[in-house]
């Protein structure tokens, strides 16, 4: 999912239109962002987060979701897909938008303290470098939250799913620190919250 030319990024620009209203956003996408954003809330920072950036974020809709919790929060999104960002764009005027992979997120070092991921992991390119590029955009002490669907999957429909194992390996290499690991929707959906180190006083 690293140019507009992947099929990947083409299949989801001719989604982009109906998105929203397809039937998995209410049997998968709202239940899994909902178990997300319960997640940080429960386990994350305690004071709000400055800014949250959503990565392969579709037409922004755990953004809107985000925003409802932490209203002062600079909210950003990315997505390789153009059309999904122009739908985001219309949908969420006050929030930021860009066209970007999550191996080449066009932020500055340090500028994040959530980094937010939702079934879109599986479509990424190059997973060690986006990890690593993960770990460069978040703030020390900042939080990532991953939620994909888990191996088994990868038989029925051939997508790079990963299992806990090399989620959490993939985490540790990249330099962040694994806190927390949760399966919902029947299991079949891995939750994963990480933490960029506190640099020592």
């Amino acid at each position: 999912m690293e140019t507009k030319s992947n099929p990947d990024v083409e299949r989801f620009n001719r989604w982009a239109s109906s998105y929203d209203n397809s039937f998995l956003q209410k049997l998968l996408f709202t239940p899994v962002q909902s178990q997300i954003l319960d997640l940080l809330m429960r386990e994350g920072p305690k004071d709000p987060p400055g800014c949250i950036i959503d990565i392969g974020c579709g037409t922004g809709r755990l953004l809107r979701s985000a925003s409802a919790l932490w209203a002062q929060t600079k909210l950003f999104g990315v997505d390789p897909a153009e059309e999904m960002i122009s739908e985001a764009h219309r949908l969420n005027p006050t929030v930021n938008f860009k066209i970007a992979s999550a191996e080449s997120l066009p932020f500055p070092d340090q500028t994040a303290d959530i980094i937010l991921s939702s079934l879109s992991f599986h479509h990424w390119a190059d997973p060690p470098k986006a990890f690593r590029e993960i770990a460069r955009v978040l703030r020390h002490g900042g939080w990532f939250c991953l939620a994909d669907l888990l191996i088994p999957f990868s038989v029925l429909f051939g997508e790079k799913f990963k299992s806990y194992e090399q989620i959490k390996e993939l985490m540790i290499d990249a330099g962040l620190i694994v806190r927390q690991h949760q399966r919902v929707r029947r299991k079949f959906v891995l939750i994963t919250l990480a933490q960029k180190p506190i640099l020592n006083p």
